[in-house]
């Protein structure tokens, strides 16, 4: 079973944390906005860490012990995906998942795993692609992609996470396996965001392109134990959510290659010029909005929205200790922070959005994947007639934005500038579109 040895640097602190467990187990009641539900999708996981939804649907699954699980329409499937062979202790184990950009052809997916030692040889963390063939791994599948540092007798700070960005290059949060110095240090990949080929070869415009193997496959450092990587949608931006030690939970831009985010000498916001500070960061404590450990990231950019417009584009993160959703709104030069839903029992991890528009998590104390309902009305409607962009026009206080699906009642004009943007627009009765010179109007994402 996993410790809960990655969230704590010492024993004092580690009291603190179940206090912290304790109080949001069984202290807070579970809130979430009017019309919003959490709907269990599948139960009877052993220790879940990522789910990574498909183009087809399907939910994939990694459970620590080394099992990789499918959930197709809604049911878990009883036979598993694949079983590795992996070193389970502490946060170690079966603890990250990408599918391939073009996994509709090439059926290629890539995990994240620790190796058991062998003999003299050290354990250490591997990342392995696998060919599916069905709902099941196709037999003798497995080519390692790429094997990182032997690891310490520390079983904490993995990482784990990966993400094949907009460069179709994958990222990979690699953690400082309990020692801090490692972050700063090039010739290792622990402590690392790294960028390689989906080969495992290192990219020639990497920011360090010389020197030794981890060197060249670094793309940013100084990070602690990078949990989840996410990109925004459209922007292609990298995001890294970093677990901190005793103060600060980290959410950095790593869009820009070869920034050091400052661990093990910053925590939080620094003045050191060195150090690239986080674009958000929470400090520990108790209650909504603070916690211990971020484990979870995902925009709400969905081809359309199953939850009102105000959501869409969005960053949606959650705490793992304090069992809460926060959202981000990131258009700005300062990231503004707004709460969701709190006494979220179970302590979640991997939050990822589906192909149905909905917003999934695990919950690492259940064993159960969640789902986020909505039973409201997400269409945003003409209140009265007027020029698009005018917020008072609709029913969902702003002009209609990418994934949200908008109904025409009213004579709406659309006049010069920026293409307006929706999911898709309806006519009722009443309805009708004017456009003016040069004017456009986007419908899908």
């Amino acid at each position: 079973m996993m410790t809960l040895r990655w969230l704590t640097p010492s024993s004092r602190s580690c009291w603190l944390l179940i206090g912290w467990l304790v109080w949001s187990r069984f202290g807070v009641a579970q809130t979430l906005p009017p019309n919003f539900g959490l709907a269990t999708v599948a139960s009877g996981l052993s220790t879940p860490t990522v789910v990574v939804s498909a183009p087809d649907g399907r939910l994939f699954i990694t459970e620590q012990n080394g099992r990789l699980r499918v959930v197709r329409n809604g049911n878990l499937l009883p036979t598993p995906f694949a079983q590795l062979t992996v070193d389970a202790s502490g946060e170690r184990g079966l603890i990250g998942l990408a599918l391939d950009p073009d996994f509709a052809t090439t059926a290629y997916l890539y995990v994240y795993y620790t190796v058991p030692a062998n003999g003299p040889t050290p354990p250490h963390n591997r990342i392995s692609r696998l060919t599916a063939a069905g709902d099941v791994m196709l037999a003798g599948s497995e080519v390692v992609v790429l094997d990182l540092d032997p690891l310490s007798g520390a079983t904490n700070h993995n990482g784990g996470s990966m993400v094949f960005g907009a460069d179709r290059k994958l990222y990979v949060g690699v953690g400082d396996n309990a020692f801090g110095s490692n972050a700063q240090n090039l010739d290792t990949y622990l402590g690392k965001v790294l960028r390689i080929n989906p080969d495992g070869s290192a990219p020639a415009d990497n920011p360090f392109p010389t020197g030794s193997a981890a060197r060249r496959r670094v793309w940013a450092y100084g990070v602690r134990n990078p949990y989840t990587l996410t990109v925004q949608p459209r922007t292609g931006r990298l995001f890294v959510n970093d677990v901190g030690q005793e103060t600060w939970e980290e959410i950095n831009d790593a869009t820009t290659g070869g920034l050091n985010f400052g661990w093990p000498n910053a925590e939080g916001m620094s003045s050191n010029p060195a150090y690239t500070n986080p674009v958000y960061a929470y400090a520990h404590g108790g209650g909504d909005g603070v916690g211990c450990a971020i484990t979870g990231g995902a925009f709400y950019s969905p081809a359309l929205a199953v939850y009102p417009a105000t959501y869409v584009g969005r960053y949606v993160y959650q705490d793992f200790c304090n069992n809460w959703l926060n959202t981000l709104d990131l258009s700005g030069t300062t990231a503004i922070r707004s709460a969701f839903a709190t006494g979220l029992n179970g302590y979640g991890v991997g939050l990822t959005l589906g192909t149905d528009g909905y917003l999934y998590f695990l919950s690492w104390g259940t064993g159960a994947l969640l789902r986020l309902t909505y039973t409201g009305d997400v269409a945003c409607r003409t209140n009265q007639a007027g020029d698009w962009q005018t917020a008072g026009l609709w029913s969902c206080g702003q002009a209609p934005v990418s994934g949200v699906r908008s109904v025409v009642r009213h004579a709406v004009t659309l006049g010069a500038g920026p293409p307006r943007q929706a999911a898709q627009v309806n006519l009722e009765a009443g309805g009708k579109l004017s456009f003016a010179v040069g004017s456009q109007l986007r419908l899908g994402f």
